[in-house]
């Protein structure tokens, strides 16, 4: 890594450590940064294990993605990541998000317009998703009986699951609520 990456890694390191937060907040921010940094230890083994190179710029696409909480599009990231110190180019951010996909740290979500969405999975339990049609909200949720039916149904077909996700598409309750307010 040059000089003066390694020295914009450090700067960025201290700057988010003067601006941490005091308290639990603080605490919560801790936690977040050490998730951050072990995903990073993770995804350097499987770039090496690849044979692909660690760069400035995918440590910075992967530090952008893990301090959102929310399901964004490649383009939404690429937009936060166009100018400033950080600039990253679209094309590194497309194909950092593939990577960090087949290494198990983000998974890919398609709405119902064929939009492919990425969350973070890395450091939170595994949920499932309902999508709204109307307003395109993902409303996360986990349920221990989908979890247990699924292996069930896997185990008597003789099947070996590796990953699963479960995506509902219809209404969300604000959507139905506002329908029904209209003539």
């Amino acid at each position: 890594m040059k000089t003066k990456s390694k020295q914009r890694l450090r700067d960025g390191a201290q700057s988010r450590a003067d601006n941490a937060p005091v308290g639990k907040d603080h605490k919560d921010a801790a936690q977040k940064d050490a998730v951050t940094r072990e995903a990073w230890n993770i995804f350097e083994a499987f770039l090496k294990n690849n044979g692909d190179r660690l760069t400035v710029a995918r440590r910075i696409v992967l530090r952008q993605v893990f301090e959102r909480h929310d399901h964004f599009r490649a383009d939404e990231l690429a937009a936060d990541l166009v100018g400033g110190a950080d600039r990253v180019s679209r094309g590194t951010v497309y194909r950092t998000l593939a990577l960090m996909v087949q290494a198990g740290l983000v998974r890919e979500l398609r709405d119902s317009d064929v939009h492919v969405h990425y969350e973070h999975v890395f450091g939170h339990e595994h949920h499932e998703h309902l999508i709204c049609n109307e307003c395109r909200r993902f409303i996360e949720f986990r349920d221990q009986d989908v979890e247990v039916r699924l292996m069930d149904i896997c185990r008597k077909k003789g099947f070996r699951p590796t990953s699963h996700r479960v995506v509902v598409f219809g209404t969300c309750r604000e959507c139905q609520a506002n329908e029904k307010n209209q003539p």
